[in-house]
């Protein structure tokens, strides 16, 4: 991280449950067809058609469901065309019924009007409007298309069995005859149609799909890539880095047999150079001024989530100082090993994260409460990955130090990834138990202090005898105004601070902000500057400031002389 609608459409999917008792895995089966590309490059829509044999369900129960909202991601539920359900008996009735939001996720269940006998068939249309993100920052799960091509998370548009507990055969197949000769489709399940046995249904809606007129690089079964757009930079170069990294990552980690791994590149005009982690993939972004070294680390950041993702218990941003912290810390350490990145790669990346963290004003607040401000306030956002990340860095000087150098945080990680694929559920009380083994009781104290929110300070040389720390003045993120404005719809500006850049740059209270806006990115850049579409009254303007308030001492780490 540098970094959800009511209507019909033409996809055919079936979501009845599954026959009471079945010995073997039902089978359901997805179909995509992008529409033709207009003058502009558009593709306008997709058409969606998923079956499922050897269903049978009851009247008034739960048959299929899509997300209204999916990571704050507004999805296409309200704007599908044409949604059509048949089973054996010919149309099917439904009625549907949106579910209270929880997490910033939420769906919207569809339910039998009669009793169902399969196979089921759904199908309807899902418009491609590349309408902005209204609710803020959010993962590009959304439906987006430029250049001939089209992609999304399968969250954002496809409809799905809601017995997520059953698994299915899937398959998944392309129908690209509105597409030029040339064209392709590609998912996280591999390049062209694929199969896959014994799968739950949720499958399909983590993977991500990208077709049309795109390029690609790869093969199937390994390492693959997509991109839509027009990228500032030599995608198939940025992709073949990946390559490499991907096998160093296999090796060091021990995984013979990786398996298939995809990366999808689109255009975001709001946050550019963030993305999110799929099942077995990554979908990353970019803007015409997208920096390639900054990518470079991103995709290093993500593609590691395939071997270290979060915590089991406890679940979700509780624990997201352990994955994204991680990520974070082995994002330019193990590229460094590697000989993929130099030192002043790795120092420049090292201190974007430090100066943010050492900067952030809200850098105290208690693990347990990210949760609640994630998505509210960036610099919250950011902190499981910052914090998260120096933690670490502390923990590995520490181990290293007091084992002579022989052993590091290496040993500990595969000591938890080992128990996992035991089939033991990681648990905060797992990795506990190794601090405690490790660093005795003042390792989990300062463990505890960490969650509890206190500011964490690797030693000098905790990133190697060629770096120590140093102090730089640094100003801190300032939005000038209260961050909810960003994301309620409308947004309407509140809360201006008298004297913030943001004042001083003419923003006033009741001004509405017509465009998202990116900030994750924008807190770990001292020169860089916010850029606000504002009407008020009936003139639309545009604000630029650089958000940036009081000077404060932050750490930071340079180059040793000689070194």
């Amino acid at each position: 991280m540098r970094a959800l609608l009511r209507q019909t459409l033409l996809i055919s999917t079936i979501l009845a449950a599954p026959v009471a008792g079945a010995a073997d895995p039902s089978t359901l089966s997805l179909v995509l067809k992008p529409g033709m590309a207009d003058t502009a490059g558009h593709v306008p829509h997709v058409d969606v058609e998923l079956v499922l044999q050897g269903s049978q369900a009851k009247e008034g129960a739960a048959l299929f469901r899509l997300p209204t909202v999916a990571s704050n991601v507004v999805t296409v539920a309200d704007d599908i065309q044409d949604l059509t359900v048949n089973d054996s008996r010919g149309p099917l009735p439904v009625s549907s019924r949106d579910e209270p939001e929880q997490g910033l996720t939420a769906y919207r269940i569809w339910h039998a009007a009669r009793d169902v006998q399969g196979p089921v068939t759904v199908r309807y249309r899902a418009p491609v409007t590349n309408a902005p993100l209204v609710r803020g920052a959010a993962p590009p799960f959304n439906l987006r298309s430029e250049t001939g091509g089209f992609s999304a998370a399968g969250n954002a548009f496809l409809i799905l069995p809601a017995d997520d507990g059953q698994h299915y055969d899937l398959s998944l197949r392309w129908d690209l005859s509105a597409q030029p000769a040339g064209a392709v489709g590609l998912s996280s399940l591999g390049i062209g149609d694929a199969t896959l046995s014994d799968q739950p249904a949720e499958r399909l809606s983590d993977a991500y799909y990208m077709a049309g007129t795109v390029g690609t690089y790869g093969r199937s079964d390994g390492y693959f890539g997509g991109w839509q757009g027009t990228p500032p930079f030599d995608a198939g170069g940025l992709l073949a880095w990946g390559d490499k990294l991907h096998g160093f990552y296999s090796r060091f980690f021990g995984d013979s047999t990786p398996g298939a791994y995809g990366v999808f590149m689109r255009p975001n005009p709001v946050n550019p150079g963030g993305g999110v982690e799929m099942t077995n993939s990554f979908a990353l972004t970019f803007d015409d001024k997208t920096d390639l070294d900054d990518l470079k680390l991103t995709l290093a950041h993500e593609m590691l989530h395939t071997w270290v993702n979060s915590l089991d218990e406890p679940k979700g941003l509780l624990s997201s100082w352990f994955g994204e912290g991680l990520a974070v810390f082995y994002q330019r350490a193990l590229p460094y090993r590697a000989g993929m990145i130099d030192a002043d790669q790795f120092l420049a990346d090292l201190n974007y994260h430090a100066g943010r963290y050492y900067t952030n004003a809200l850098a105290g607040t208690p693990n347990d409460d990210i949760p609640r401000q994630f998505w509210a306030d960036t610099r919250v956002r950011v902190l499981p990955y910052d914090r998260g990340s120096m933690y670490f860095a502390s923990v590995d000087h520490e181990v290293r130090s007091r084992s002579g150098g022989e052993r590091s945080l290496d040993d500990l990680v595969q000591e938890m990834l080992t128990r996992r694929k035991a089939g033991h559920p990681l648990t905060r009380g797992d990795w506990e138990a190794l601090v405690r083994r490790e660093l005795g009781e003042k390792g989990v104290a300062a463990f505890t202090a960490m969650l509890g929110g206190a500011l964490v300070l690797p030693a000098s040389d905790a990133f190697g005898a060629e770096f120590r720390r140093t102090t730089r003045k640094l100003r801190r993120y300032e939005l000038g105004f209260a961050p909810t404005a960003l994301t309620s719809s409308p947004r309407i500006v509140s809360g201006l601070i008298p004297g913030s850049a943001a004042d001083k740059a003419g923003l006033r209270d009741g001004d509405e902000i017509m465009k998202p806006v990116g900030q994750d990115g924008l807190q770990g850049r001292q020169d860089g500057w916010l850029v606000l579409d504002v009407r008020r009254g009936g003139e639309r303007m545009e604000i630029r400031y650089q958000p940036r308030g009081e000077t404060v001492d932050a750490w930071q780490w340079e180059r040793v002389p000689g070194r």
